[in-house]
């Protein structure tokens, strides 16, 4: 099985990742994972929709050479994970505008290749928040990230193994609270039945 972890690093491994590479670890108890570490922030990936991004959606342009270089990345995984700490509701700027410029028309949504270059795959979602569960319920967040995220994104690519893990309280948490996240990561990915998520 091969796993792609996409993360935006302003200052080091951040706690999201930790919990990623953990799930990994976990999907890795009962079956051979290789996985990539895609650090947009690293590579330097330019999120920002450019002029040929929108030629390419009106159909008068091709893939920008380093569009495709991210979808062949998404095209050989099994499992995209994107890790990442909650910004505003959503995600960070940099990974909203990576899939803004990568999952693109012809490519996951409208594309009249078959099968689908999505079909088949899973994707989980491994975001940490600083509020807690009841703001979370209280105002419907929870509900946004699978309406906006989940559906508005992977869904409609395609995409329909697709699940999110909030890890919440995590600013200023002990490292006992800490612990019990990284174990419920673990267990999550081991939780997975030995024959799900490998690629036919």
């Amino acid at each position: 099985m091969k796993v792609l972890i996409v993360t935006a690093e302003p200052r080091g491994r951040s706690f999201a990742a930790k919990l990623a590479e953990l799930y990994v670890d976990g999907l890795g108890a009962c079956r051979e994972v290789e996985t990539e570490w895609l650090d947009l922030l690293a590579i330097g990936f330019d999120p920002r929709l450019r002029a040929e991004d929108l030629a390419l959606y009106r159909g008068i342009g091709p893939v920008p050479d380093d569009v495709r270089r991210e979808q062949h990345r998404i095209e050989a995984a099994d499992v995209v994970i994107l890790a990442f700490p909650i910004y505003w509701w959503s995600l960070p700027a940099v990974l909203k505008g990576w899939i803004d410029r990568v999952f693109t028309k012809g490519w996951a949504f409208e594309t009249a290749v078959s099968p689908k270059p999505l079909a088949g795959k899973s994707v989980r979602l491994i975001a940490t928040g600083g509020a807690g569960p009841r703001a979370y319920d209280k105002h419907g967040y929870r509900a946004a990230i699978t309406a906006q995220i989940e559906h508005g994104v992977f869904h409609f690519s395609g995409i329909e193994d697709v699940a999110t893990h909030l890890f919440l309280e995590v600013e200023g948490a002990d490292p006992a609270a800490r612990e019990r996240d990284l174990a419920t990561a673990f267990t999550l990915g081991a939780s997975l039945p030995c024959r799900a998520l490998i690629a036919a």
